[in-house]
C-alpha cells in the first residue's frame, strides 16, 4: 500500500525546547519549529501533512521526531551523526517569554544534504524565513525550491532579529524569497523592520509581483488583512487572554492554509486562522493544544461553509 500524497509538506528545523513557566524550578520538554508547528496545526484539522528535516543522532532528535509524529504528522527526517539536534531554553514570565538558542551548527543547518527532490512536486510546500537564517546552505535550498516550483508555495517571513546581523541583511534575503512565493505571511512588526512600513498598500506594492499571488498581513491582536489582485479583505482577531504569543503566527498559517485547502473564501480563511491562533496564545507551548469539534463545526456554519468529513481519530 502507498501512503496518500500529503496536502502540505513543511521543511525546516524543529528544536527540542526546555520550558520553565512562572518561576517553577523545573523544565518540561516541548518541540519548537515554525514549519512543524504549521504541519501539526493542519493535522489537528484533519489534513494530511508531512514535515521534512534533519536531526542529530541523539535523544533530543528522537524526542522531536516522536512528538511531531504523535501529533499526526508524517515525519521524514535524516539522521546526522556529526551534528546535533538544535535546542532552546524558554523562560516564561509575567512580562513575556525569552528564548535562548543552542542551534548553531545543528543538523538542520545543513538542509542542503537532505533530498529535497520530492518537495518540487508536493501539493503545497510551506517554508519560513527561519530556515535561510540558519546557514548559507539553507538559504540556497529555500531559494532553489521557491524558484523551481510552478505553484503551491507559501512563505512566512518569520523575521527573527537574533538570527541575523541586522534588519538590512535580513531584508536582502527575505524580501526576494517572499516575492517568489505564491502566498506570503508577514506580521506588521516584521514589515516595519524589513520594509519600513506596515501600510497594506505599500507592502502589496513591495511584495506582490504577480496577479496570482496572495499577501496576508497580520496586525497582532487587532486583525489580519488578505491582499490579492482583486482587492483586500480584513477580519478581526479573537479577543482572548494571552499567556504566551509564541507560535501564534504558525497556528494562524495552519488555519488559513487548511481553509484554503477546503475551498473556503478569503474571509473564512482568515477567521479559521484567528481561531487556531487564539488557542495557542492561551497556553505555554508552540502548537495548538486542541479544538473542540463542535466549536469547529459552529465556526464553519457561522461562515456558511462546509466542514470536511473529519475522521474520528482526528485529535480535535
Amino acid at each position: 500500500m502507498t501512503r496518500e500524497a500529503p496536502d502540505l509538506v513543511a521543511l525546516g528545523e524543529t528544536m527540542a525546547t526546555f520550558v520553565r513557566d512562572g518561576g517553577v524550578d523545573s523544565y518540561r520538554l516541548i518541540t519548537a519549529g515554525a514549519e512543524s508547528n504549521v504541519a501539526v496545526g493542519m493535522a489537528l484539522l484533519g489534513c494530511r501533512t508531512e514535515w521534512r528535516s534533519r536531526l542529530g543522532a541523539d535523544e533530543l532528535g528522537g524526542f522531536v521526531a516522536g512528538s511531531i509524529a504523535a501529533a499526526g504528522v508524517h515525519v521524514v527526517s535524516e539522521t546526522d551523526r556529526a551534528r546535533r539536534t538544535g535546542a532552546a531554553v524558554k523562560e516564561v514570565g509575567p512580562s513575556g517569554s525569552r528564548m535562548r538558542y543552542y542551534r548553531a551548527g545543528s543538523a538542520a543547518s545543513r538542509l542542503d544534504l537532505l533530498d529535497v527532490g520530492p518537495l518540487q512536486t508536493a501539493r503545497r510546500l510551506h517554508l519560513t524565513g527561519v530556515t535561510p537564517a540558519l546557514s548559507a546552505e539553507n538559504r540556497k535550498v529555500v531559494t532553489r525550491l521557491l524558484a523551481g516550483r510552478s505553484g503551491g508555495t507559501s512563505f512566512d517571513v518569520n523575521y527573527r532579529a537574533v538570527l541575523w546581523a541586522d534588519a538590512d541583511q535580513a531584508a536582502d534575503v527575505l524580501v526576494p524569497l517572499a516575492r517568489a512565493a505564491d502566498l506570503v505571511f508577514i506580521g506588521d512588526d516584521e514589515a516595519r523592520a524589513l520594509l519600513g512600513s506596515d501600510d497594506v498598500d505599500v507592502l502589496a506594492q513591495a511584495l506582490l509581483m504577480r496577479p496570482d499571488q496572495e499577501l496576508v498581513v497580520k496586525f497582532g491582536p487587532a486583525e489580519a488583512v488578505l491582499v490579492t489582485a482583486e482587492g483586500s479583505v480584513s477580519e478581526p482577531a479573537h479577543r482572548v487572554d494571552v499567556i504566551d504569543v509564541t507560535g501564534a503566527g504558525d497556528a494562524f498559517a495552519a488555519g488559513y492554509l487548511a481553509a484554503a485547502l477546503w475551498g473556503w473564501p478569503p474571509r473564512a480563511r482568515l477567521r479559521l486562522g484567528h481561531l487556531l491562533a487564539s488557542r495557542v496564545v492561551g497556553v505555554v507551548g508552540d502548537t495548538v493544544p486542541g479544538i473542540d469539534r463542535d466549536e469547529l463545526a459552529a465556526c464553519a456554519a457561522d461562515l456558511g461553509q462546509i466542514l470536511p468529513n473529519l475522521k474520528e481519530e482526528t485529535p480535535l
